[in-house]
């Protein structure tokens, strides 16, 4: 009893000390941290007519962007504050807004293209927010619109962009102390995305005005200062200087390139309206802007031809890659054009800026280009791959084939053993439509594991299907063609499963010996290339079975000589007359007839980019990283697709463009039975599936004598059928999908007996006399051959 008594107390200064360490923990780790509130920016998109937009970006900051395909956007998990936010049209007119906005709560924000808003915020002589002991207004003197301000801030808007606004507002009291700027409505940029946020400050007020030449035209890109604060004037000649206290005399000057091209203006900085007009005395010339011929390319890994226009007045140019800097400079001269070869695969952007001895033009021209390395990581296809070859059999025989790269597989070869292959979809100007071909090679070697082949369906509906085996050993040890442990020995083996019926497969196995021979030359219809040779003879009859050139750029064989080809020829010559590397993303779906409302669309891999946009008759229905894409529930028609990728920069590759048909046809249903004997009493049922939702079923029936007759119309899965005279009856069902009507499916086949001739009577089917007689008679012949037997 003592014992336990005293451990018990013993337990009880670690409980105290429990319950102390607990309730030391801050609130935060006892109860979990509380997250942050984040708030929804949600809204419209419309055209600037007020419509619908299409595609359309919506982005916050550099969060991950949303995009609108109905009109409508929804934006979440914007934390409280400051933001900036963007739209950009991409299917109307190309064009961006970006604003300036602060959220608080979950906010509506409509967009129209080619519009933005006018966003204010006053703050006092020190920089701070406004107290909200006293109301004020901020007026935009073109619509005669005031408001008021809430916490400091407001806005106007949406307006269209290009016009100039007058925004005025009293912070230091009174009518006449009034703070007044004046601003051209931009779109804004990315590096500029607050061109339209105004900030009033109390006891600090603008000058703007226009600077012209003396014929009256506008003197752009000249720096106009005063005091500390400049500003160039834009292409209208308008400048705008923020931010000048009140009672300050500032000098206004009016440099270009250097040099004073008008008299300095001497402002006394008041309330009010400061309009500062000014004409220039002196006109530089300056040099119009060089322009690209392109704005975003993508070449192989190599030289590449840069080529520009040049502005007016202009002599000499400088480009620079990556940015404008003199570390950067790769080329200064009089040319319209400039070869640059990378130093490794990858995006490249390219400046261009002109120069005269006034100064330099003030929007650098550029170009985005994307360097495709010449062979892919590590030596492997990618999709999209091609190669052309032209194909001379003997006896004489001509045909011209493209292989194309379209997936990769794990196939078994003749042997046993997985191989990690390439598919290719095979095309040649021999074969009728319908008529297919795969093959299945080897990543390491290139040669075919798996060959498959069907005939057009209109001509006969046979194929062939072959699995190969190449086992290359150098001294009874694995080998390769390739891997610096060059193979001196081969076992090949082929069976060719030929589905004609009566033809023999075809079946080959042959022990051979190898040779590899580096830095041959050969050429073909496609150039000159320096090869990896391999020659591969007979061990039996010495007779060189095969003689490959593989190219390592071309990253295929560039010439074949086959004298195994286990077909009719005795020898089939591969010339390479043409290769490809996509350039662009392209289709690797073929442009066929869609017989169905839904099908799949597949485009190549594609280097170095962000991630793919898929286009439908010029409207997007996919932006991601995936290279397919589930086209859903089209009518018929004509539908043009266009496969573009988007670079890291947020530039626009333009790709491939697709063309399809969709002509749906109504696949044929499947019909059943329950039974395929019946009496005149009793009723058939019939039941079927169907994947598509149809307008009706037409299940029909051939009696006996011949007619044929409808005996069902509707839209139920199931049919009963009765009152059917004694007969074979032959029943068929239709399925109408958009007024299209499906063939009939395969026959089902019910007869139909009489009422006493299906009646059974306990376990015994209906026998006739003559059976019964001839069961009688066997059985006591049975008998009697016993009772002999005993």
């Amino acid at each position: 009893m003592n014992r336990n008594m005293q451990q018990h107390n013993m337990r009880k200064p670690w409980l105290l000390i429990l319950i102390l360490f607990g309730s030391l923990l801050p609130l935060g780790v006892a109860s979990g941290d509380s997250e942050d509130p984040t708030f929804t920016l949600t809204g419209q998109v419309y055209t600037s007519e007020g419509e619908p937009a299409g595609s359309t970006y919506v982005r916050v900051d550099t969060m991950e962007s949303v995009l609108s395909v109905d009109g409508s956007y929804s934006f979440p998990g914007i934390v409280p504050g400051e933001h900036t936010v963007r739209a950009y049209f991409m299917n109307d007119g190309h064009t961006v807004a970006y604003r300036n906005i602060f959220i608080e709560q979950d906010t509506t924000l409509d967009w129209y293209e080619g519009h933005n808003w006018i966003t204010v915020a006053a703050v006092n002589n020190t920089g701070q927010a406004l107290s909200q002991e006293e109301s004020y207004t901020v007026t935009l003197a073109e619509t005669a619109e005031t408001q008021d301000l809430d916490d400091g801030r407001t806005e106007f808007g949406p307006y269209r962009t290009g016009d100039y606004y007058t925004i005025s507002t009293h912070l230091d009291g009174g009518e006449s102390n009034q703070l007044t700027t004046h601003l051209k409505l931009e779109p804004g940029s990315a590096t500029a995305p607050h061109v339209n946020h105004v900030v009033f400050q109390e006891g600090k007020n603008s000058v703007f005005g226009f600077v012209t030449d003396a014929a009256g035209n506008p003197a752009p890109e000249v720096i106009v200062s005063g005091g500390d604060v400049e500003s160039t004037t834009n292409p209208d000649g308008f400048y705008l200087l923020n931010g000048l206290s009140i009672g300050q005399d500032v000098e206004l000057e009016f440099i270009q390139s250097g040099h004073s091209i008008a008299p300095n203006v001497s402002v006394s900085i008041d309330y009010g309206s400061l309009w500062v007009n000014q004409t220039t005395t002196t006109t530089l010339e300056l040099p119009g802007n060089a322009t690209f011929l392109n704005s975003v390319m993508s070449v192989p890994m190599g030289p590449v031809e840069l080529e520009w226009t040049k502005g007016l007045y202009t002599d000499y140019v400088e480009l620079y890659v990556n940015e404008i800097s003199q570390s950067n400079i790769i080329y200064r001269g009089s040319s319209s054009s400039f070869e640059y070869t990378p130093s490794e695969s990858g995006t490249s952007e390219f400046f261009l800026v002109a120069y005269n001895v006034n100064g330099t033009n003030p929007h650098p021209g550029s170009v985005l280009v994307l360097f495709l390395p010449t062979q892919s990581e590590e030596g492997s296809w990618t999709t999209g791959m091609s190669w052309n070859y032209s194909l001379v059999h003997t006896p004489e025989y001509r045909s011209n084939r493209t292989l194309t790269a379209i997936g990769t597989e794990e196939i078994v070869d003749a042997f046993d053993r997985s191989q990690s292959t390439y598919l290719l979809r095979i095309t040649d100007d021999r074969y009728e439509d319908g008529e297919t071909a795969f093959r299945w090679v080897s990543s390491e070697t290139y040669l075919p594991v798996k060959t498959y082949w069907s005939d057009a369906p209109e001509s006969s509906g046979y194929y062939q299907e072959g699995s190969l085996g190449w086992n290359f050993t150098s001294n009874g040890s694995d080998a390769g063609l390739f891997d610096g442990q060059l193979s001196t020995r081969l076992h090949f083996n082929r069976t060719n499963i030929i589905g004609v019926p009566g033809h023999p497969n075809g079946y080959d196995d042959t022990h051979n010996s190898v040779s590899v021979q580096h830095g041959v030359s050969v050429t073909t219809p496609a150039g000159v290339f320096n090869c990896t040779y391999i020659s591969i003879e007979d061990d039996e009859d010495g007779v060189l079975s095969w003689e490959l050139w593989f190219n390592s750029t071309v990253q295929n064989y560039v010439k074949i000589i086959d004298r195994l080809p286990g077909s009719h020829s005795d020898t089939v010559v591969h010339e390479l007359t043409d290769y490809s590397r996509p350039n662009v993303p392209t289709f690797l779906t073929e442009a066929v007839v869609q017989s169905s409302p839904t099908f799949e669309l597949q485009w190549s891999e594609f280097s170095n980019i962000k991630g793919y946009q898929l286009l439908e008759n010029g409207v997007e229905v996919y932006r991601g990283t995936s290279t397919e894409f589930e086209v859903r529930n089209r009518g018929d028609g004509t539908y043009q697709y266009q496969i573009n990728a988007i670079t890291e920069l947020d530039y626009v590759l333009m790709g491939a463009v697709l063309e399809l048909q969709v002509d749906f046809a109504p696949p044929v249903p499947v019909l059943t039975s329950s039974a395929s004997f019946l009496s005149t009493s009793e009723t058939a049922l019939f039941s079927w599936e169907y994947e598509y939702e149809v307008d009706h079923y037409s299940l029909t029936v051939q009696s006996p004598d011949g007619t044929t007759r409808e005996v069902y119309n509707g839209s139920s899965s199931f049919a009963e059928v009765d009152e059917l005279e004694p007969g074979l009856h032959r029943f068929r069902l239709t399925a109408s999908v958009n007024d299209k009507l499906s063939e009939p499916s395969s026959s089902v086949f019910v007869t139909v007996e009489t009422d006493s001739s299906s009646n059974n009577d306990g376990f015994m089917p209906y026998l006739s006399a003559l059976s019964v007689m001839f069961v009688l008679l066997s059985a006591i012949l049975l008998i009697e051959m016993g009772r002999a037997k005993e």
